[in-house]
């Protein structure tokens, strides 16, 4: 088969490979991938020193091979799963069966692989916040992946979903998820006109993330799923953290550990149930050929494009 690694030869670039087709484990589906979606994990992954590695974590394709266990799905069935090795940009991957789960037949495949990354944690982001019914969450970068689907989620539970982007002319995008509202704002600052927030779902962090911690409710919650703004976030604890009441808590949210305690099987069949009854869109931007994923993966680290890019393989 043929698969996309990390170029052995030019930092940051990609690669096809011939190798072998996977032989599953006994809890292990196989399955021939069919479309997947890109995360900016993934691609910034792909810039570091991991050289020759295999890539990718989005992928939605058919059922080759049942798990040998019994587990999972049988042969045939359309899944969308969530490839923790990070191995799914391929003509075929070895799937752990809670990792998996199937796909109604009014979800395209494309959508179907826009939901493991993305999907999963603004689920779990979401579901981290408590007594949301009629309170403002506030999700930033929300003309990303992650960012669409939280506002929307937000809002399905009854919360006031408030949306913030970088730039005026992304307003009118946000609002055709369903944003009740929109901050413009790059630092935070202007995040205090709309203030407070019962949660904040929070990708960029850096000098964004310092500065909504002191509009957070009080018993409010701030998840931080990445740091796309920096790493470093200045927090006063007076009053950052302790006024309006205090009872704030910061919450490190990895996708790899929230999947221990819910399965990706299980958070993507109720994601794939919404999608199915249209309650949450994805937006995707792009749409090509796995052929063109070095090139979709550049436009995409350089920011050209909102949403998410899908590739089908031929």
């Amino acid at each position: 088969m043929k698969r996309i690694i990390c170029s052995p030869n030019t930092l940051g670039a990609l690669d096809f490979q011939d190798t072998e087709i996977p032989k599953p484990n006994a809890n292990e589906c196989l399955v021939r991938v069919k479309s997947f979606s890109m995360n900016r994990g993934e691609v910034n992954f792909a810039q570091s020193k991991s050289r020759g590695t295999p890539i990718g974590w989005d992928i939605a394709g058919i059922v080759e091979q049942t798990a040998a266990d019994g587990s999972g799905s049988p042969k045939g069935t359309r899944v969308a799963a969530f490839c923790t090795r990070m191995d799914g940009w391929a003509e075929y991957a070895a799937v752990p069966t809670p990792s998996l789960a199937p796909v109604p037949d009014a979800v395209s495949d494309a959508v179907a692989a826009t939901l493991p990354v993305a999907g999963l944690t603004a689920l779990h982001s979401v579901e981290k916040g408590t007594r949301l019914l009629g309170n403002r969450v506030l999700s930033t970068g929300a003309t990303g992946g992650v960012g669409l689907f939280s506002m929307q989620l937000a809002k399905l539970i009854g919360a006031q979903s408030i949306a913030q982007v970088r730039k005026p002319e992304q307003e009118e995008f946000v609002r055709q998820f369903g944003a009740d509202a929109v901050i413009v704002t790059t630092t935070g600052q202007e995040a205090e006109r709309l203030a407070p927030y019962r949660l904040v779902v929070d990708g960029v962090g850096g000098e964004l993330l310092g500065n909504l911690i002191k509009y957070v409710s009080q018993g409010g919650t701030i998840v931080s799923y990445g740091s796309t703004g920096g790493n470093e976030v200045k927090i006063s604890p007076s009053p950052d953290l302790y006024g309006m009441g205090g009872q704030r808590t910061i919450y490190g949210l990895t996708l790899y550990t929230e999947v221990e305690f819910e399965s990706a099987a299980s958070g993507l069949t109720r994601l794939l149930t919404l999608a199915q009854k249209q309650l949450i869109k994805s937006h995707i931007a792009k749409e090509e050929s796995w052929e063109q994923a070095g090139a979709i993966a550049d436009a995409f680290l350089k920011r050209t494009f909102s949403g998410k890019a899908v590739l089908h393989i031929n």
